[in-house]
């Protein structure tokens, strides 16, 4: 139990986590040819529940993406903006045990591969992180139609099923 009674991941499914974390991050810059050395040198950073601060709080969602300014002045070869990605673990556990067969390595994996996608998007200037609703409503398309190519064929157990209840998110909404 974690935050106010609020299930969050034990050690076990934080070893998967990390696992997912690679994994996606991977396969984002690869797809997107960053050349971001290894996964410490991504201007990301992941927050799980318990370490939220009030402001990063949210409902009806398994991650939420923040963006943060460094202060100071902006100087050539300086320190980036970030992300981060904010992960509510509740969330992601009551969809495991509402869902029959979801398996979280797979969840994850989904889940950080569409964060990552917008921190790739964002980093490219392929779109602008503050933009207004109906920019950011088409962003999500874009980003769940990118994470399921990317995803899609994988080998891991379990993906063809995410794949599945993510489908309806890759439809424009209405």
């Amino acid at each position: 139990m974690g935050t106010a009674g609020q299930k969050i991941f034990d050690a076990e499914q934080v070893i998967i986590l990390d696992r997912a974390w690679v994994l996606a991050s991977s396969l984002v810059a690869d797809d997107f040819r960053l050349d971001f050395d290894d996964i410490h040198s991504w201007p990301v950073d992941i927050r799980r529940y318990p370490e939220l601060r009030p402001e990063e709080m949210t409902e009806g969602v398994f991650a939420q993406l923040f963006r943060y300014l460094r202060p100071g002045p902006v100087v050539v070869g300086g320190l980036p903006d970030y992300y981060r990605i904010c992960l509510y673990d509740p969330a992601i556990l009551k969809a495991l045990e509402n869902e029959p067969g979801l398996a979280l390595e797979p969840l994850l994996t989904y889940i950080l591969t569409h964060e990552f996608i917008h921190v790739a998007r964002f980093a490219r200037f392929m779109e602008i992180f503050d933009s207004g609703r109906e920019a950011r409503r088409m962003e999500e398309e874009v980003v769940h139609k990118e994470t399921f190519r990317l995803l899609k064929g994988g080998r891991m157990p379990g993906l063809d099923l995410v794949l599945d209840l993510y489908k309806n998110h890759r439809l424009p909404v209405d």
